[in-house]
């Protein structure tokens, strides 16, 4: 690959990368504070989830995040990738499973039901840090004036928002169109064996 056409790659991935990584950041803050919809999402597909595994999670998430933004290494842009791509097959499983996930708990939400939008951001997000494992983007390669820098940060923080509410508030919005209610996962809790909390 000519350096011209790299170097206009690197430029056109940079916002796609920056935004699905601050997607997963968000996300895995969310873990974080509210792991219920996370476990119990885990625990309807019959796969174990102890709360401080959910947040186990969560700090992971944030962790590659922040490292893979501030350092730029294949390495990191590779956790990011294999991270959404673990996501989209769990979301294909739970659209398989027939929609007895009712929320895939990606945001601590209790009402956000995987749905194959939802799939198609993960795998999209996937191959755009896929791509980034070939030719990593750093923010030390930024050679920008302040100004379209902070420009920059603007359209990746409207592109994080977009693209949340777009996993989020859109399917529900469109089920009270539709005069329909999403399916509520049960909140996940911790009991002991004489079922109290």
């Amino acid at each position: 690959m000519s350096g011209l056409l790299r170097s206009a790659l690197v430029d056109a991935l940079a916002a796609p990368l920056y935004i699905v990584t601050g997607v997963l950041l968000v996300a895995g803050a969310a873990k974080i504070v509210q792991p219920s919809a996370t476990a119990t999402a885990l625990r309807t597909l019959g796969i174990p989830s102890p709360m401080h595994a959910t947040r186990l999670l969560g700090f992971g998430e944030v962790a590659l995040t922040v490292a893979a933004i501030l350092i730029g290494a294949p390495l990191l842009w590779a956790g990011v990738a294999l991270s959404y791509g673990a996501f989209t097959v769990f979301i294909l499983w739970a659209l398989r499973d027939g929609g007895v996930v009712g929320s895939c708990g990606c945001f601590g939400r209790e009402d956000t039901p995987p749905t194959p939008g939802h799939a198609a951001f993960n795998a999209a997000a996937f191959a755009i840090a896929g791509l980034a494992t070939v030719d990593p983007v750093r923010l030390s390669n930024f050679d920008g004036s302040l100004a379209e820098g902070a420009l920059f940060a603007a359209l990746v923080g409207l592109g994080i928002t977009l693209s949340i509410s777009a996993l989020t508030a859109l399917p529900r919005t469109l089920a009270l169109a539709k005069g329909t209610a999403l399916p509520v996962a049960p909140t996940f809790s911790m009991t002991n064996r004489r079922g109290e909390q």
